[in-house]
């Protein structure tokens, strides 16, 4: 085979073609390298946003998870307030609840202490005036009563009467007599048993209460109470309680002052006493 040799001019075609070869080769090279090292920079800077945005995001995390935990915390503390709530509205129920028995015992015990002072009034004299005058206390100071007529019994005639022996501030009835059964005072004492009226619907003149007296079945006399004091409006429940004391007491008081009255005063030696 035939050896063909290039010409010089041929040689420096070629090595201007590789020169140009290689200069493009490595022109591209460069250029590939400064997108690579471009593109590089950019990952970097992304990398940095998103390690950065990673950073904020986890600390928003436990910032959420502060505020969830305090969220918790507010709603657990709520919990126990109203839990508390109920407990000092349940204390406050009780304490009000007992503060109401106790004003209804400290009533009970003052109505106690009130009959025990009437009780003991009225049978520690056995002079009759100072029975009635005892008896004009009470009313006034424990009832209210701004006027009223104490009737004994009277049995002079064929139908007993009741003639007025201690009167207050109604001295009008004085020298009057009722017949057993006539009137409400009259009927108080033939039933023996207690009427009132309502101050607010009472004809003019009309007792409001009338209590009947009475000593071993027998009526002795009525207490016909016929006006209050001005502050005084209406009955309550311890008049009541008191009327019954009064109609028993008030009968057995008048009724020992009367013989001790008659007996002059005089107490019985040791040997009458039926125990004895």
């Amino acid at each position: 085979m035939e050896k063909t040799e290039l010409e010089p001019k041929e040689l420096l075609g070629f090595a201007s073609k590789r020169e140009e070869f290689f200069e493009t080769f490595f022109r591209k090279g460069a250029e590939f390298a400064n997108e690579l090292l471009k593109e590089l920079e950019t990952l970097r800077h992304d990398t940095a946003l998103l390690t950065e945005e990673n950073v904020s995001l986890r600390h928003q995390l436990a910032s959420d998870d502060a505020i969830r935990d305090l969220l918790k915390k507010i709603e657990s503390l709520e919990s126990e307030k109203h839990k508390m709530r109920e407990h000092i509205q349940n204390a406050a129920a009780r304490t009000e609840d007992y503060a109401g028995r106790y004003a209804e015992v400290e009533r009970e015990l003052d109505t106690m202490a009130n009959l025990y002072v009437a009780l003991y009034q009225l049978h520690s004299t056995l002079s009759p005036e100072e029975v009635l005058g005892v008896i004009e206390q009470l009313l006034a100071q424990f009832i209210g009563a701004g006027s009223f007529v104490i009737y004994l019994r009277s049995d002079d005639g064929d139908v007993p009467v009741l003639k007025p022996v201690h009167a207050y501030h109604c001295e009008e009835v004085t020298g009057t007599r009722i017949r057993w059964g006539e009137g409400p005072i009259g009927e108080a004492a033939s039933t023996q048993v207690h009427s009132v009226a309502d101050p607010a619907l009472g004809e003019a003149g009309a007792p409001l209460a009338c209590v009947p007296m009475v000593l071993r079945g027998e009526t002795i006399g009525v207490i016909a109470i016929l006006g209050f004091f001005e502050q005084k409006q209406s009955f309550v429940d311890i008049d009541f309680d008191f009327f019954k004391l009064l109609g028993v007491h008030s009968a057995s008081a008048i009724v020992g002052s009367g013989l001790m009255a008659r007996a002059g005063d005089i107490s019985p030696g040791l040997e009458s006493y039926k125990y004895l």
